[in-house]
C-alpha cells in the first residue's frame, strides 16, 4: 500500500516524466481512487503550467525594461514637473513589480532537493533507475555529462583511483524542475551511495545540523533511515545520500576530498 507521503514525492516525478513501469501504474491507480491526491496533482500541474506561462511571457531583463520606460517618458516631454515625477514613480513601481514576479518564479521553482535526492537514491538502489553510463572512470563520467547539462560539472580526478576507499559505479541524468540534474552512483564498504548535483538557482542545501568545513557550510540530516549531506559551492548544490553504520560525517566527504593529489 502506497502512503500519501510517497505519492506527494511521485507527483513531482510524474510531472517531470520520470515515473515508469510498475511505479507509474501504482501512481495512476492511487490517483484514480484518492480524491485528495487527485486534487493535489491538479493543483501542482496547474501551478507548473502557470509558472511555464509566466516564464515565457515575462521579460526578466529589468535594466533594458527600465531604460525603455525612461526613454518613453522623456520622449513624451510632460509639461508639468508633477506629472514627470509621477511617471518616474510609476516606472520604479513597474520595475519593482517585475523583480517581485521574478523572485516569485525563482523561489517557487525550487523543490525539496534533499527529498528528491533520497527518492532517486532509493529508486536507483532498487534497480528502478538504471544507470545510463557504467564506468569507474571520473573522466569518462565527466565527458559523458558534457553537453547534456545546462551547467558545468566535472568529477575530481585522482592519479590512482584504486587506492581510494570508494568505487564509482556510473551515472545518469534525472529530472529536476523541468530540467536535468546529474546523479553519480558510488559504493563504499559494500554500501550504495549517490551524489545528486544541480544548479544552486534551482536547489538549496538543507538539514537539521549545520557545520563548516574548509570554509563551506554543510547540512546534515537523516530521513527514512538514510543520511543526507548537502552543500553549495561555486554555483552548484550537492546532495550525498548514504546509509553507513557507525556514522561519521567525514567519511562520505572522501568522494570529493580524498587523500592524495587530485587532478581536474
Amino acid at each position: 500500500m502506497i502512503d500519501h507521503k510517497t505519492i506527494k514525492i511521485w507527483i513531482n516525478l510524474y510531472l517531470d516524466g520520470e515515473l515508469a513501469g510498475e511505479e507509474l501504474e501504482q501512481f495512476k491507480q492511487h490517483i484514480n481512487k484518492c480524491s485528495e491526491c487527485s486534487k493535489l496533482l491538479k493543483q501542482q500541474r496547474d501551478f507548473v503550467d502557470s509558472i511555464k506561462i509566466l516564464k515565457d511571457e515575462v521579460n526578466f531583463d529589468f535594466s533594458d525594461f527600465k531604460k525603455e520606460l525612461i526613454s518613453q517618458i522623456e520622449d513624451f516631454k510632460p509639461q508639468r514637473k508633477s506629472f514627470s515625477k509621477l511617471a518616474i514613480l510609476l516606472a520604479i513601481i513597474a520595475v519593482s513589480l517585475g523583480i517581485g514576479i521574478y523572485l516569485t518564479f525563482l523561489y517557487s521553482s525550487r523543490t525539496d532537493f534533499a527529498e528528491i535526492a533520497i527518492e532517486n537514491h532509493i529508486r536507483q538502489t532498487r534497480g528502478q533507475l538504471p544507470l545510463e553510463i557504467e564506468t569507474s572512470s571520473e573522466a569518462e563520467i565527466s565527458n559523458w555529462f558534457s553537453g547534456k547539462l545546462n551547467f558545468n560539472f566535472r568529477l575530481p580526478r585522482y592519479p590512482d583511483p584504486t587506492k581510494q576507499p570508494y568505487k564509482i559505479k556510473g551515472a545518469r541524468l534525472v529530472a529536476l524542475n523541468n530540467d536535468y540534474a546529474a546523479l553519480v552512483s558510488y559504493e563504499m564498504d559494500n554500501r550504495p551511495m549517490t551524489l545528486l548535483v544541480a544548479p544552486s538557482r534551482s536547489a538549496t542545501p538543507h538539514g537539521k545540523n549545520k557545520f563548516t568545513f574548509k570554509e563551506l557550510d554543510f547540512y546534515l540530516d537523516t530521513r527514512d533511515g538514510l543520511n543526507i549531506l548537502s552543500w553549495s559551492d561555486k554555483g552548484l548544490t550537492y546532495a550525498l545520500v548514504f546509509d553507513f553504520e557507525n556514522f561519521n560525517w567525514k567519511k562520505p566527504c572522501i568522494v570529493c576530498h580524498s587523500s592524495g593529489d587530485k587532478e581536474m
